[in-house]
């Protein structure tokens, strides 16, 4: 986990999502800080069904490259679905009260982009390399290390690397109007570890200006 604060009013976690540690840390880290907005890289449907797990937890579906991810994470503690680190700050929202908002693309807009931008070729090598990841040998010396190997490898697909495009274009639009906004309340972001390179430059600068 890393904290970027620009300024007193406003923190931002980059966290790893799987790793129940991480969502501890990201727990404490919220009642350390007691936001007053907390912002999250996750669509406003997450949210809305974060919610719902918490009122009712239930078995959460998991695709093959997420039981692949989670077997590999899991060599660096215990790994829980859904990501803690955003259970975690729907949690705080929940016990506190507080505005919880989504950055990332609504449901919609996500599906027309993937319309777009998925190519019939690409589903097919998304589909066959599957059995490449399991026997790939990742660096484990840390599991940033290994998270970044793993979005490299996904995003050798053309058509997954246009749509983390527009995932990670979305959530920095959206974050830099919430600073810009900002009214002075206390604000916190949680957004997963391997976006940390394409958004902490918007979040000094956003607050800075």
């Amino acid at each position: 986990m890393e904290i970027i604060k620009p300024s007193e009013n406003v923190e931002v976690i980059f966290a790893i999502k799987g790793l129940a540690y991480e969502g501890a840390s990201v727990k404490d880290e919220l009642y350390s800080f007691l936001p007053q907005k907390i912002l999250v890289g996750i669509s406003p449907e997450e949210v809305a069904g974060l919610r719902e797990f918490i009122d009712n937890p239930f078995t959460v579906p998991m695709g093959d490259y997420e039981v692949i991810y989670g077997t590999i994470l899991s060599k660096f503690g215990e790994v829980e679905m859904p990501p803690p680190i955003f259970t975690q700050a729907v949690i705080y929202a929940n016990a506190r009260d507080v505005d919880i908002y989504g950055l990332d693309l609504d449901e919609k807009s996500f599906g027309d982009k993937y319309e777009e931008n998925f190519r019939v070729w690409d589903m097919v090598r998304y589909i066959r390399r599957k059995r490449r990841m399991m026997r790939h040998t990742f660096d484990l010396s840390s599991p940033e290390t290994f998270i970044m190997q793993w979005k490299k490898l996904m995003e050798d697909n053309p058509s997954i690397r246009k749509m983390e495009e527009v995932r990670q274009n979305a959530i920095k639009e959206n974050l830099s109007t919430f600073l810009k906004e900002n009214g002075g309340e206390r604000i916190l972001a949680v957004i997963e570890y391997e976006m940390k390179n394409h958004l902490e430059n918007i979040v000094n600068s956003e607050v800075e200006s």
